[in-house]
């Protein structure tokens, strides 16, 4: 099925690895110009040159002007206005994860979500105005299924995506009309590259296979394997990505489409 993607100008925040990276390619592939965001301008510009990327963006969403400086690389390296905007980027602060509620300070609060809201919401701000000017828009907000069944640790995070979650339903709820779409991505457990090389390091095979590893994981009770048998790919997250992404999912929005392996199924 063709997604209708040739010529639409893409950035994608997050996009020098792992989910991201998966993403952008993707897009690519589908003919879209598309923009690789990234922390290291020397790994983005490997990611960019590979798929043959209209440009690069550097900078942290977390600082202060950073989504900023972000959003105006994107518009000078597309030649134009950014079409799809997909908010990938963001992360755990170092160590929280193991942290209970009560032992996570005010500042790793503030720090998680800065990271995992605030930068998604201000180049939101900085794209809406040239979409609803040009009557198309697509918004994809990359969430975690902790945002909807949070753990007993790592409460910053959770709540930083739980809040990125309200934004986007309010969002799209505010846009009327307009050709603009906003919807939310939630992925399960996904093999991207850092857990693979945890899996081989664990397991003390550096050749072994994704299938090897998922059964390995499993076998050892890492954590709990989704319905499906199995960990997820990131071509997998980018395949919905792409198809929100699209002119034609333009009768979808506020929705949250949950790629987990059916880990989060009777989550409303």
């Amino acid at each position: 099925m063709d997604l209708d993607l040739k010529g639409r100008r893409a950035l994608v925040t997050g996009s020098s690895s792992g989910i991201g990276e998966a993403i952008v390619r993707m897009l690519a592939q589908e003919g879209a110009q598309v923009v690789v965001h990234g922390r290291n301008r020397e790994r983005a510009e490997a990611v960019a040159k590979a798929i043959g990327a209209a440009g690069v963006a550097i900078g942290e969403l977390a600082e202060d002007g950073g989504a900023q400086a972000v959003h105006a690389e994107a518009v000078a390296a597309l030649g134009g206005n950014v079409e799809i905007l997909i908010n990938n980027a963001g992360g755990n602060s170092e160590g929280n994860s193991a942290k209970k509620p009560h032992e996570i300070d005010a500042a790793d609060f503030l720090s998680n979500y800065k990271a995992n809201t605030l930068g998604a919401v201000q180049l939101c701000q900085l794209c809406i105005p040239d979409m609803i000017g040009a009557k198309f828009g697509r918004i994809v907000n990359v969430s975690s299924a902790v945002a909807m069944q949070p753990n007993n640790v790592g409460a910053d995070y959770s709540a930083a995506k739980a809040a990125l979650n309200n934004y986007t339903v309010s969002l799209a709820g505010s846009l009327r009309n307009v050709g603009v779409t906003a919807n939310i991505l939630t992925p399960g457990i996904i093999m991207v590259d850092g857990l693979m090389r945890f899996g081989r390091e664990k397991f003390g095979n550096p050749d072994a296979s994704f299938e090897e590893i998922c059964e390995k994981f499993g076998e050892a009770k890492v954590f709990d394997i989704p319905p499906v048998g199995r960990v997820g790919k990131p071509e997998e997250l980018a395949m919905v990505a792409c198809m929100l992404a699209s002119p034609r999912s333009g009768f979808i929005t506020g929705a949250n489409y949950r790629v987990d392996g059916g880990q989060s199924r009777g989550l409303n």
